[in-house]
């Protein structure tokens, strides 16, 4: 007899949803979680760089950062290849295979890699902090991070690949919360002796309420010696190391352009590019951090189906470039007032790359669905290779916009990367796998991005009154636009509405 739990998780899954309204709904969901995350992130910081000061926090960003790279190297990426598997095992059975085969795999990779760091203390310590053994019994002690993090990891695949979407996000919420609740109190008491402590109780927090929210759906099996459970994981395994490949090949990218600017350029340059990189990103989760959580899952379920592939990816574009045109508008607009409220006023210098960064994210919403079309399919030597191009094209753009006009021409170096991500996914993808944009995809893009370049105009070549009026305007287009199309597509606002109104009774 199957348990209400599960009954339930399954029945919720199989609802039918428009698909404009669904992206909408999760977006919000996700994008609003992603929002509260930063709001108590940026809380937190300011907390614990009062308690244990900046060489605490550089000593707190080393430990995390060897800790980050173990965990990645040993999750062979299967906390994202095991989405995709698990989502289209819709047979109960066949799905409780697979749940099978990923706990097992992330409880054996998670000892594998607890053990690797244990053994590597000394070389870890005495790489991150130049020479010194002394933090070595403090690596040993983190080691048990590792191996919380890849079973959370495991679980989260779980979650999404199951469509536990609701779950997961008032898991995240809640993980942000602990993290916060141990690391406050933990600090205050022990000062800079509290970094392991709280890397380590974080870890285990992280772990069990992530737990908590998948084995209450799904109860937790393994078979951590079973040949045919390790056999079938090899799949997974190939799909998500192709994946950590290009992860690694992102951050090599970013660490080059960092160390050639410290090289030919100054500290201050490095700052002013990668708080560039930061305040974009921000916008960029508002709208993309249901990507990969929704949309993903479901273009696995339908990826043997070119039509229906093609009609979520259109979807999903059509929707993204509704919401982060706006967006993106009203970041420029106010940009001169976000700098020094999140930093200080001696980073207006990074105005103008922040600028080219925020363009860019046109460009990453109109790829970023098209580049999941390669992984849901499991071809993810494809991906791997759209990755590589385009970092390399990055590096190569960026290094030369700054060579040849600083900071300032760094950006239009991303911006022009994000242009030729595009390009080259959108290549890649018709002539491989048939995709081709809709009529309203063209459409909706050509208008935003008209508006973006006017707005991109304004803000360069004009000041003062000149630059929040004609700004204001064009953002107001942008907006209508928008909301004219979403209204025409969706019942978001008759909901809205039909809300307001049992409120009001």
């Amino acid at each position: 007899m199957k348990e209400p739990a599960q009954k339930d998780v399954k029945d919720e899954g199989r609802k039918n949803e428009s698909g404009y309204d669904r992206i909408i709904k999760y977006t919000g969901v996700f994008g609003g979680v992603q929002t509260l995350a930063n709001l108590i992130t940026v809380v937190k910081g300011k907390l614990v760089a009062h308690f244990i000061g900046p060489a605490g926090m550089g000593i707190a960003y080393a430990f995390n950062r060897t800790i980050d790279l173990v965990s990645k190297t040993t999750d062979l990426g299967i906390s994202f290849s095991a989405v995709k598997t698990i989502s289209e095992s819709t047979a109960d059975e066949a799905r409780q295979r697979q749940l099978l085969i990923v706990r097992s795999w992330s409880l054996w990779l998670g000892i594998v890699g607890t053990v690797a760091c244990f053994l590597l203390a000394p070389l870890f310590s005495r790489l991150s902090f130049d020479g010194d053994y002394s933090y070595t019994l403090s690596f040993q002690l983190l080691s048990l991070v590792v191996g919380c993090t890849s079973i959370t990891s495991g679980e989260r695949a779980i979650m999404k690949g199951t469509h536990l979407l609701r779950q997961l996000a008032a898991n995240q919420i809640w993980v942000v919360l602990a993290t916060l609740l141990i690391a406050a109190p933990v600090y205050m008491w022990l000062g800079m002796r509290g970094i392991v402590p709280v890397l380590v109780l974080t870890a285990i927090s992280t772990m069990a309420l992530t737990c908590w929210y998948s084995f209450r759906a799904w109860p937790y099996r393994v078979a951590l010696f079973s040949k045919s459970v390790f056999h079938e994981g090899g799949y997974i395994v190939r799909l998500g190391i192709n994946y950590t490949i290009a992860g690694f090949l992102g951050t090599g990218v970013l660490f080059f352009v960092s160390s050639y600017m410290m090289e030919h350029g100054t500290a201050e340059d490095v700052g002013f590019y990668s708080n560039a990189i930061v305040l974009s990103s921000y916008l960029s989760m508002l709208v993309l951090s249901a990507v990969e959580t929704d949309f993903f899952p479901r273009l696995s379920v339908v990826n043997k189906d070119r039509i229906e592939s093609n009609r979520l990816v259109n979807e999903q574009i059509e929707v993204l470039v509704l919401l982060i045109a706006p967006l993106i508008l009203a970041f420029l607009l106010f940009l001169p007032i976000i700098i020094p409220l999140l930093l200080k006023r001696s980073f207006m210098p990074m105005l103008e790359v922040t600028q080219w960064a925020a363009l860019a994210l046109f460009f990453t919403a109109l790829t970023r669905p098209m580049s999941f079309m390669s992984l849901s399919k499991g071809d993810s030597f494809t991906y791997l290779l759209q990755e590589l191009f385009y970092d390399l094209f990055m590096a190569a753009a960026v290094v030369l916009g700054y060579r040849y006009g600083g900071v300032s021409w760094a950006g239009i170096g991303l911006f022009a990367a994000a242009v030729f991500d595009w390009l080259l996914n959108y290549a890649i993808t018709s002539v491989r796998y048939g995709f081709r944009a809709s009529g309203k995809v063209r459409l909706f893009a050509f208008v935003h991005l008209l508006l973006l370049v006017v707005a991109m105009v304004v803000f360069l070549f004009t000041q003062g009154w000149v630059t929040w009026a004609a700004g204001a305007f064009v953002l107001l287009i942008s907006a209508a636009v928008s909301i004219h199309y979403l209204y025409k597509e969706t019942n978001i606002f008759q909901n809205l509405a039909a809300k307001l109104r049992q409120l009001g009774q």
